[in-house]
């Protein structure tokens, strides 16, 4: 979890490839959908073109699918900026209560301000593709190109939607975090330094979780 731009979906993907685990963004889910010449794809993409987040209900529906669908096939999940609303962590806590699956761990990227907006300013993505991935390397590059997407910046990344994004997560989203915070599952990394610095205190983060006891709380 983490404002835009704190490289929730860098670190996510570092660690799903270090333990095993499918990353999973709803923001991507979302992005799919954009693409779908339909009145729910259209409604879709109008609203996270200028900055805000989707209702929680269906927000939460995506996130609960796909827990079935990769529980039931045995595999770990990593979910990049979810939950991303009370209302949404709400829906999501109370499924994983009823399930049986305890409490996930969260991770939480905490950056100022000013470094969102110079991050947002600056990234770019493989854009036109399933599920967009940032695009920091050559070889992102050429497996962008491999799939036939383009190298761009997000719709809501321009700098008119700064404030509206940052206020959505502040409003929305930051209530969360300190729920989390309290209730002692969530683990706050600095996410300000370089990517590989970041990524070490996430997995230092991780090493704290204790998940048979976690897991089997309420």
């Amino acid at each position: 979890m983490g404002p835009p731009g704190a490289g929730k979906g860098t670190q996510a993907a570092m660690l799903a490839e270090k333990i095993g685990y499918h990353q999973f963004s709803t923001g991507s889910a979302f992005r799919e959908a954009a693409q779908q010449d339909t009145p729910f794809g259209r409604k879709v993409k109008e609203t996270i073109e200028n900055g805000f987040l989707m209702p929680p209900e269906s927000a939460a529906e995506i996130v609960i699918k796909a827990i079935r669908q990769h529980v039931s096939e045995g595999q770990g999940l990593i979910f990049d900026s979810t939950p991303r609303t009370v209302k949404e962590a709400a829906i999501i806590d109370a499924f994983f209560k009823e399930a049986g699956y305890g409490a996930p761990m969260a991770l939480y990227l905490n950056v100022d301000r000013d470094e969102m907006i110079r991050r947002n300013s600056q990234r770019q993505f493989c854009l036109g593709v399933a599920s967009d991935f940032p695009v920091m390397t050559d070889e992102d590059r050429r497996r962008c190109a491999e799939l036939g997407g383009q190298v761009g910046s997000r719709p809501d990344d321009a700098p008119e939607k700064f404030a509206t994004r940052w206020d959505e997560f502040m409003n929305q989203t930051y209530p969360v975090v300190e729920r989390y915070l309290a209730e002692g599952i969530a683990h706050e990394v600095d996410g300000m330094p370089p990517v590989p610095e970041v990524h070490e205190a996430v997995m230092q983060g991780i090493a704290t979780y204790d998940s048979p006891q976690v897991g089997a709380g309420d």
